[in-house]
């Protein structure tokens, strides 16, 4: 090998070394995508054609159905938990982009009189996955109205965990900079 190619080879290392250390925050080894994400393919700021793309090609496949009366998309859980439990979701847009994506969660086995599937108990599963998929730091709050909430916030991504019912468990995935936007754009109608 030339000292040509070989210099070549060294700048061409250096330099992908250097833009791959600008391009994630100092110290945390992630980059805004890993902040963006919400599973199965998902993000904020998705696009809402993306969103139904992505949506159809996972029907076409067989890994989604459409949940009760059409009005969210449905996704089995049959390996992340100890019981089979369903996934459902469906996300709040704005500018034609994911803001928000309320997920409900229910075991597959689920009757008032099943203790077992009472979502206390899915609540405790839940927060070990979560912490699988997101991180272990998450927070304890109690809310006046949705008990006690587990929450983690990165960047801008925000997750709330709780027990909605006494068959759901209920996650929301927030876009924070999208909420400021909107409340400050409420806020500012109010005071015209």
């Amino acid at each position: 090998m030339s000292i040509e190619m070989k210099q070549l080879l060294i700048g061409c290392f250096f330099g992908v070394l250097i833009m791959s250390t600008l391009s994630c925050e100092p110290g945390d080894g992630k980059d805004q995508a890993d902040y963006d994400s919400l599973f199965l393919g998902f993000y904020l700021g998705m696009e809402r054609q993306a969103f139904f793309d992505h949506c159809w090609d996972y029907n076409r496949r067989e890994i989604f159905t459409h949940g009760p009366n059409n009005t969210s998309v449905e996704y089995k859980m049959k390996d992340e938990l100890d019981y089979p439990a369903v996934m459902r979701f469906y996300p709040t847009f704005e500018n034609d982009r994911i803001y928000e994506m309320p997920v409900l969660f229910s075991y597959v086995a689920w009757a008032p009189w099943n203790r077992q599937f009472q979502s206390d108990s899915l609540l405790v599963e839940m927060v070990d996955l979560f912490k699988q998929w997101y991180g272990e730091d998450f927070e304890v709050m109690d809310h006046k109205t949705m008990g006690k909430v587990y929450y983690r916030i990165d960047k801008k991504r925000r997750i709330n965990l709780f027990i909605k019912d006494e068959q759901h468990v209920q996650a929301v995935f927030t876009d924070l900079k999208v909420e400021k936007d909107l409340k400050e754009a409420a806020n500012n109608n109010e005071l015209r």
